[in-house]
């Protein structure tokens, strides 16, 4: 029986999970690409600067807060296809590249991203977290960071950052500029009516400074920075912490813990807006004890406290 060579079959995977997702956004996001929230106001914004219209002459709510004007600078390329192909590929495009990045070492079991409350809430509402999920694993993309710097905190300093991507950071940056230079006033008095949470002002933030003093971890890191980084609370911008399992049962915890967050959230009736709780105790709370778990420190002090009591 024929096997495909390891390397040809995550590219497989990952191509399938492209072009599934891909096929998925063009068949149930017929208007995406007329949207003014999430991946759809960028696209929109740079068909706008392409057309000599005002990106940000649209009134704003809640639900409809606008993005940088760098994010319609790094999406541009997608943008000049039409109708809802370019968000559809580009959603696909990014979903694959996390699908490669995820498994390039082996470990499929991380696949389960997919299958997460996280990445169902990205594509349904179709959101930047996979993209810069994927940016991890591809810091080539770190210029894409810009499109939504509230999110962009934990991956930037999640990745190694070199001369030619600080350049491109740069080159995104200018671009937005020689654009429109007035657009960073005009982008920070329109989001007044941001509705989102920041964690570490929660109930639970003395627990979750405790990750802190891992800082050299990079979980730990990871963790920290999420919980400092002001967050919706639709359930997709909590991807990131899906990169903290570093074993099948902590990504199978998170994952169904999230789950009964999200599932309770649903069929319960309550508003989204009202998440936040949930958010909390079902995927953050979990979060943080498998960061814990994960610390040599803490596995000693268990491992010293169980020996003592079976001596006792």
């Amino acid at each position: 029986m024929h096997r495909f060579p390891p390397r040809s079959r995550q590219i497989l995977i990952a191509l399938s999970i492209a072009l599934s997702m891909s096929i998925s956004c063009v068949m149930l996001h017929p208007q995406a690409d007329q949207s003014l929230a999430d991946l759809g106001w960028p696209i929109n914004a740079a068909r706008d600067l392409l057309n000599q219209r005002d990106p940000y002459r649209h009134p704003t709510s809640p639900t409809m807060i606008p993005y940088p004007l760098t994010s319609a600078i790094v999406v541009f390329p997608w943008a000049l296809l039409p109708g809802n192909l370019g968000i559809s590929l580009l959603f696909g495009a990014a979903s694959g590249l996390l699908a490669y990045g995820l498994i390039r070492n082996g470990e499929y079991w991380r696949l389960l991203v997919f299958l997460s409350p996280a990445y169902f809430a990205s594509f349904r509402f179709l959101q930047w977290p996979p993209i810069f999920m994927a940016i991890y694993f591809f810091p080539l993309l770190a210029p894409m960071l810009l499109a939504k710097p509230t999110l962009a905190l934990p991956v930037a300093l999640a990745i190694r950052w070199t001369p030619g991507r600080i350049a491109g950071l740069l080159t995104v940056g200018l671009l937005s500029l020689l654009v429109m230079p007035t657009w960073p006033w005009r982008w920070l008095s329109q989001t007044g009516s941001y509705g989102g949470f920041i964690p570490i002002l929660s109930l639970l933030g003395p627990c979750f400074l405790i990750t802190a003093l891992f800082w050299r971890n990079l979980q730990a890191r990871i963790f920290f920075l999420l919980t400092i980084t002001p967050q919706h609370r639709f359930f997709y911008d909590q991807l990131l912490l899906w990169m903290i399992p570093q074993t099948r049962n902590q990504m199978l915890l998170l994952t169904i813990t999230a789950w009964l967050g999200f599932g309770y959230v649903w069929q319960s009736g309550l508003s989204f807006w009202d998440s936040a709780p949930y958010i909390l105790g079902l995927i953050y709370l979990p979060a943080l004890l498998i960061v814990l778990w994960q610390q040599p420190a803490i596995q000693r002090v268990y491992h010293y406290l169980l020996h003592h009591t079976k001596r006792a």
